[in-house]
């Protein structure tokens, strides 16, 4: 391998790490705070220019449903 493919491997890797400062964390169980029900647990992040920090939730009531949801539109379960 040379060093220009390890440069883009790391890279890469840095770009799917949660956010050092996340709310939440992968396996946390959140809700939205309001507007339709949607509990679950954590799956996943992304961001974007709108969004700089969301989350992908999974459904605690339907396994393998996933929402987005910005990280205002959620709150933690205990």
């Amino acid at each position: 391998m040379d060093q220009r493919s390890k440069e883009v491997s790391s890279s890469a890797t840095d770009q799917f790490a949660l956010p050092f400062r996340a709310t939440f964390g992968l396996g946390d169980r959140v809700r939205k705070k309001s507007g339709a029900d949607w509990q679950g647990q954590v799956v996943g992040w992304y961001s974007t220019k709108l969004t700089p920090e969301g989350y992908a939730v999974e459904s605690e009531s339907h396994p393998g449903s996933v929402q987005i949801y910005p990280v205002a539109a959620l709150e933690r379960v205990a």
